[in-house]
Order: structure tokens, then C-alpha cells, then sequence
């Protein structure tokens, strides 16, 4: 009996739960027939969740219209879990588990006054030549696989006026000096969901990096894997993408993101 109710109480609350996301997804109030067919009850069922969330504070009833939608309630719970919750904890069993699938150096980086920052990474000490970023270390976005997702979420006045403002050096003979060849790796990037740094930082040195994005959709943070060009091939990084990937997307809905 106590496995039947403890199951009955999983089905509830994850009925409430899908309620609760098919309200968040309304950009008006909504009908309770309406939302009742969205989530696949019927109306009385339905009725009980959303009232539960209107006695808790989550929801609220246009008196007019008799609609119904979610109010601000939930917005300082997710404010009050974001002055909680570091990021770097957050997320550091997936760059772990980056490390282990490359057996390379993993990295996880955010971006800061148009630069990247490395505020966790993890290595693997068996390896020689290891490539170590420093926790606190920066590094130009245009030239560095995670920087050039950053560059993705740009729009076409705020790239010109980076690429304006940082001139692109060349820090290698394989830098993309040039905001066309600039503009033709992003295009790969938004195209394939992944960026590279072919030797374009640090000679010698490759990186394959992915995005990592929040509940809004926007890259709060990339992953990366880098180590020697003679080790991280194109061999390598075809044969670990699809699982490189769907780290980056599980480390995504940790973040809150539904669809990364």
C-alpha cells in the first residue's frame, strides 16, 4: 500500500508540474478548457491543479475573463536559487565527464567584458603535455573555441563594433585576423552547434567547445575540451562529438534550458 501511495504522489505532482510549465509557456491568460487540452485532462483535474497553484500564489484568475496565469511568484524563487547556487558547482561533474571522454583537459568558461574567463576545469594526470587554463585565467573570444559561441549571441551592430574594438591580432599563423573569416567560423558554429580553436590562441594547442544555456535559451556558459593538435584530431573530434554534445545539453537542462 505505501508503494501504491507514494506512487500515486509521484503522478500528482508531476501532473502539477506540467500544469505549472503549460501556464509558464502562455504569452496571455488562457482558458481552462484550453489548458486542460494542452496538457491532456480533463477540465475538473485540470481545475484542481491550477486552483492549488492559485491558493499558493503561483497563478492568478482574471475576474473578467475567468483566464488564468502565473504571476511573478515564481520569478523570486528562481532569483533566490541564482544568489544560491554556484555555477562552477553546478556543473563540474560535466566537465569531468568531458575530461574522461577525451581524456584531455576540460574547461568551463564564462564571458566577461567581452573576454572569456576559466572559472573550473579538470585534467587528466596521466597525460603529458597537459593543457592547463588556469581557474581566473582570461582569453580573447575571437580566436578561442568557447569565445566564439559567446560571438554567436551577438547581434550583427554588436560584432561589428567588437571586432571594431578588438582588431583582431594575430596571435598565430592560423589566427582568424579577418572579420570574414571571423564571421565564416561563427556561420559553422551556428550551423553545427559546436566551435573549434584550430591553433588560433596558442600554437600547437587545438579546442572543441559546446554551449551550455539557461532557462531563457541564452549561453550562460560553454564546455570545452583542449589539448595537443597532434592528440585532439579531426579523427577525434568526429568520433566524441555526439556524446561531447549531449553532455553540453545535460549540463544545459541543469541550467534550466528545455530545448538547448
Amino acid at each position: 500500500m505505501a508503494k501504491d501511495s507514494a506512487a500515486a504522489s509521484n503522478q500528482t505532482a508531476e501532473k502539477l508540474l506540467l500544469v505549472l510549465e503549460a501556464l509558464a509557456r502562455q504569452t496571455q491568460p488562457v482558458k481552462l478548457v484550453d489548458l486542460a487540452h494542452q496538457v491532456g485532462m480533463n477540465q475538473s483535474t485540470c481545475y484542481r491543479f491550477v486552483a492549488a497553484l492559485q491558493n499558493a500564489g503561483y497563478a492568478a484568475q482574471d475576474k473578467e475573463s475567468g483566464k488564468y496565469i502565473l504571476n511573478l511568484k515564481l520569478c523570486s524563487l528562481a532569483e533566490m536559487i541564482k544568489d544560491r547556487v554556484s555555477v562552477t558547482s553546478l556543473l563540474h561533474a560535466f566537465v569531468a565527464e568531458a575530461s574522461a571522454l577525451f581524456q584531455e583537459s576540460a574547461h568551463l568558461v564564462q564571458e566577461e567584458n567581452r573576454q572569456i574567463v576559466y572559472i573550473d576545469n579538470v585534467t587528466i594526470s596521466s597525460q603529458s603535455l597537459i593543457t592547463r587554463q588556469y581557474i581566473g585565467r582570461t582569453a580573447p573570444m575571437y580566436c578561442t573555441g568557447v569565445g566564439k559561441l559567446f560571438l554567436l549571441e551577438y547581434s550583427p551592430e554588436e560584432l561589428a563594433e567588437y571586432i571594431a574594438g578588438s582588431g583582431l591580432p594575430r596571435l598565430t599563423r592560423h589566427t582568424l585576423s579577418t572579420g570574414a573569416a571571423l564571421a565564416e567560423a561563427l556561420d559553422f558554429s551556428r550551423k553545427n552547434g559546436y566551435a573549434l580553436d584550430n591553433e588560433e590562441c596558442e600554437l600547437g594547442v587545438r579546442c572543441v567547445a559546446a554551449p551550455i544555456r539557461d532557462y531563457t535559451g541564452r549561453t550562460v556558459a560553454g564546455l570545452s575540451v583542449s589539448g595537443p593538435a597532434s592528440r585532439v584530431t579531426d579523427e577525434l573530434i568526429a568520433a566524441k562529438l555526439p556524446a561531447f554534445l549531449d553532455v553540453a545539453a545535460r549540463a544545459s537542462r541543469e541550467m534550466g534550458c528545455a530545448a538547448p
